[in-house]
């Protein structure tokens, strides 16, 4: 009978039965089965709350709606009337049909989270946690579960009189490096408990927590510890599909609501809490805070519960004098105060996704104002750029994730630049496998070392804590310790060796990763520390002893002292900044060299006479093979523009103009314009930049060496000179394929009788490419040693570039410059086959010669923008939820710096 009424009903109103089931996710006959009378009440209800979910609360909010978003409002607050007049009947409504007609009626009008492919966090009621103050008991109690999380539960006599003697050596390095240190009181007290502890056969808790007290003293007597207030954020962890992806987990549409932005004045858990975000009527989520070097403001990053994006704001430390500074769709993201007044922080404004996985938007370094007015992107990244903090010395240091002809494994690491963007230098790590990913590098006061985490490209919530110094080399092992030193470099191991910065380092306790890391000395630093999968703010030093600051309804993230800093050096401004009406056309940078063979291998000296910079862009598709939309079966790549090529001077010089705001790469050309060397890093130039490159490759810690006259640099800066052709963006459709068509399918036409092998006719292949395509690149194997064939058929493999994904996720072989003249168009087969003329007498033509000496120079590519371009703007379950809507065919051109607000 059942059956038949809902039969009825499909039959009766099929409309409105599917949507039913579309909104709710039960048939009727669920509802009718269930005995639960309330579900299609709560069903109305959580409709309407999603309905609801972006609703405009603030004043800022409701002066930007237009006309139609005002009246959907009005309509939708309608619709939230008739609910609560439907639940203000209470049990006399239980059975009423308007709860179908409220689903009907605002199922329509919600925007659906996607959840199929491109799954985002799921809705969670905006909520923050009540701020509140610790009793004393209860902040006593939060110690005492600290230090036994830290003895594994078991204060046994050997731990009591290992934790005395970690004591005694704590305040014996204090006193000797700040004299005035007095721990009379502490050492007495030591002494006491020493001779119990002598005798002592058994696990004693008092015991334990007596020692651990002057322990405690002792360590916040430091006087590096100046400060009684710390900020920091409690946060929830983002969620949805593959949420602790470094990249993923950062933006608005993976953020969860139940933020907090606080001070805590007293170094314990029973200080006391100002929570100064957020503020009525909003909920949110933040990241990374910055403090003014006054300590009077804070700069900070929040998404509001009924946004899609994080903007920027600013507040004064007693709460007062909240300003917005930026708005918008772009996630903008951990801001910093610059010396000269201006900010610098992270934002999506570039438009580009990260390569790995779609549709993760990428974040790039920008500039602009104190009240976040003129905007401009200081970086030629596509990939994204993290945590920018100012160096003690003004330069900034931050974390760059690059794929330049690189595996897409482990190219995230430590790059600096000055605060305007120009003279962008690799800090550390750039061919190294360990660590993974290095972020929250800040320099170490009075040093001219930087503190870090070593964390996951698809773990961010994991990491062990190290210290670069650059002084000891720039790749792995060299200039770089590991300070915890019981935690392996998260995702890829540790190395074949692990330098660590005490030999004598203790475990306290068990930690699944590190994470924000403030260095106070050269020796102590706060730090987040992952306990039973909850981050609490310790002040720690380098041997591993540790106190407990406060542990968050959350986690605690990213702490600040709350104390006035140095203001850093003030490095002056070298950038031609373009005015509104100029961004179109900035002004044009230069980049020279005094002697490019400076540093490279000596075999290449005196063969090159040209430099070929290329161009990087990326796109975004839905993914498939890894990446989208897919430009190459060789690498994760993105489109490769040939600028074209500059002569060297026959003493190795070179000067040339170059275009700013785009990420070069460069290749060093013989007479035949074949790469005999290749840069697997890009480099740019601001607007008016002149920054000159110490041959190949560039280091941080040699002086160059200097002639008197280098012929290029006495002379006025070239031009680039384009390449023959109009189509600039490599592919094979266009730059190899009319090639074979031209002088080798006559002979190369199939399988048929009279027809040589390989078979070079056009003709689909597997998943997106065409062959021959994958039989000329040698079909290259991804996150694996690339092994040939025993018997590879004709023509495999004959192009010769370089198999950059051909290697074991961490083999460090993958990240390291190839010796010169042993790959690409030097060495390639397919170049020498069409240009020697011993096959057949086939010559190519010159121009056509040089087509597919380029394709195979810039790692052969599938696609180029043409091709990208006659791909449709991705349409898929949810898309229009996003807060920027990914596009292909109609993406912008977002030209760099800017303006770009």
């Amino acid at each position: 009978m059942v059956e038949a009424i809902l039969a009825k009903l499909k039959a009766g109103f099929p409309e409105a039965y599917d949507d039913l089931v579309k909104f709710t996710g039960r048939s009727p006959l669920e509802y009718l089965l269930s005995g639960d009378g309330d579900a299609l009440a709560r069903e109305a209800e959580r409709l309407v709350e999603l309905l609801l979910e972006y609703k405009p609360l603030t004043e800022h909010q409701k002066s930007k709606q237009t006309a139609d978003e005002a009246r959907h409002w009005a309509e939708a607050e309608k619709l939230e009337a008739r609910l609560e007049r439907l639940k203000a009947q209470g049990p006399a409504a239980r059975h009423s049909p308007e709860w179908i007609e409220i689903i009907l009626a605002a199922g329509p009008r919600v925007q659906f989270r996607p959840h199929v492919n491109e799954a985002v966090a799921p809705y969670v009621r905006p909520h923050t946690p009540q701020t509140k103050d610790l009793a004393a008991d209860e902040a006593r109690q939060a110690l005492q579960r600290d230090w036994l999380h830290q003895c594994a539960q078991t204060p046994t006599p050997e731990r009591i009189r290992s934790e005395i003697q970690w004591t005694r050596q704590l305040a014996a390095r204090i006193k000797a490096e700040h004299p005035a240190s007095d721990f009379t009181r502490e050492l007495a007290g030591l002494a006491e408990l020493e001779k119990q502890a002598a005798s002592l056969r058994t696990a004693d808790k008092e015991m334990y927590f007596r020692v651990r007290e002057l322990k405690r003293s002792v360590m916040f007597k430091n006087p590096v510890v100046d400060f009684q207030k710390v900020l920091f954020v409690d946060m929830p962890y983002p969620a949805g599909s593959e949420w602790p992806h470094e990249t993923r987990h950062r933006l608005g549409y993976m953020a969860v609501p139940g933020g907090r932005l606080l001070i805590l004045d007293g170094l314990s858990p029973g200080g006391h809490l100002t929570q100064l975000m957020p503020q009525a009527p909003l909920h949110g989520s933040f990241w990374r805070p910055d403090l003014s070097f006054d300590a009077k403001k804070v700069l900070f990053c929040f998404k509001p519960h009924n946004e899609k994006a994080f903007h920027l704001y600013e507040i004064n430390v007693d709460g007062s004098g909240l300003v917005q500074l930026t708005d918008g769709i772009y996630d903008d993201l951990d801001p910093i105060y610059l010396p000269d007044g201006h900010l610098l922080f992270s934002t999506t404004r570039g438009h580009t996704y990260v390569r790995c996985m779609p549709p993760t938007n990428a974040f790039v370094l920008a500039r602009c104002e104190a009240d976040g007015k003129n905007i401009y992107l200081v970086s030629q990244n596509n990939e994204p750029d993290y945590l920018p903090s100012v160096m003690n010395d003004g330069r900034v240091v931050y974390t760059r994730w690059e794929y330049t002809d690189k595996p897409l494994w482990r190219a995230q690491k430590l790059w600096t630049m000055n605060p305007d963007g120009t003279q962008v230098l690799m800090y550390w790590g750039n061919q190294s496998v360990w660590p993974d990913l290095m972020k929250d590098a800040r320099s170490i006061p009075k040093s001219r070392r930087v503190m870090f985490t070593g964390s996951a490209h698809h773990n961010w919530f994991s990491g062990s804590v190290g210290i670069i110094d650059p002084d000891g080399g720039f790749n792995f092992p060299q200039g770089i310790t590991k300070v915890t030193a019981d935690v392996p470099w998260p995702e890829c191991g540790d190395g074949p060796v692990d330098p660590v910065e005490r030999a004598d380092y203790h475990a306290s306790g068990q930690y699944a990763g590190y994470y924000s890391p403030y260095p106070l000395s050269e020796r102590d630093f706060l730090v987040s520390a992952n306990r039973g999968d909850k981050f609490v703010l310790y002040l720690m030093d380098v041997w591993g002893n540790r106190e407990l600051i406060y542990e968050g309804t959350h986690n605690i993230f990213h702490a600040l002292p709350l104390r006035p800093r140095p203001r850093p050096p003030v490095i002056a401004d070298r950038v031609a900044w373009p005015m509104r009406n100029e961004r179109l056309d900035p002004k044009p940078g230069v980049i020279y060299s005094g002697d490019v063979y400076q540093g490279a291998p000596p075999e290449l000296r005196g063969k090159a006479k040209y430099i070929d910079p290329k161009t990087y862009t990326y796109w975004y598709k839905r993914p498939y093979i890894s990446t989208g939309p897919v430009v190459s079966a060789v690498q994760s790549e993105g489109v490769k523009r040939i600028l074209g090529t500059v002569p060297l001077e026959p003493d190795g010089s070179v000067a040339f103009i170059a275009p700013p705001g785009k990420a070069l790469h460069f290749q060093l050309l013989d007479a035949d314009q074949r790469a005999l060397h290749t840069m697997r890093s890009f480099v740019g130039v601001m607007p008016g930049e002149r920054r000159g490159c110490l041959g190949c490759h560039e280091s941080h810690s040699r002086t160059p060496v200097v002639r008197s006259q280098a012929m290029a640099l006495v002379k006025e800066p070239r031009a680039i000179a384009p390449p023959p052709w109009a189509d600039d963006t490599v592919s094979y459709a266009r730059y190899v394929q009319p090639v074979l068509d031209k002088y080798c399918v006559k002979c190369h036409a199939g399988e048929g009788p009279g027809q040589a092998a390989p078979n070079l006719t056009f003709r689909p292949g597997p998943e997106v490419f065409s062959e021959p395509y994958l039989t000329l690149i040698g079909r290259p194997s991804w996150g694996a040693p690339y092994q040939a064939p025993k018997d590879p058929p004709p023509g495999f493999g004959i192009a010769d570039m370089i198999m950059v994904e051909g290697y074991h996720t961490v083999d460090p072989a993958a990240y390291l410059t190839p010796r010169p003249m042993t790959k690409l168009s030097y060495k390639s087969r397919l170049v020498e086959l069409c240009a020697s003329g011993k096959h057949y007498d086939v010559r190519v033509d010159p121009v056509n010669l040089q087509r597919i000496i380029v394709w195979v120079d810039a790692m052969c590519p599938y696609r180029g923008e043409e091709e990208i371009r006659a791909i449709d703007d991705p349409v898929f379950q949810g898309v229009d939820w996003l807060s920027i809507r990914p596009r292909i065919k109609t993406a912008p051109t977002i030209v760099r710096p800017g303006p770009v607000d």
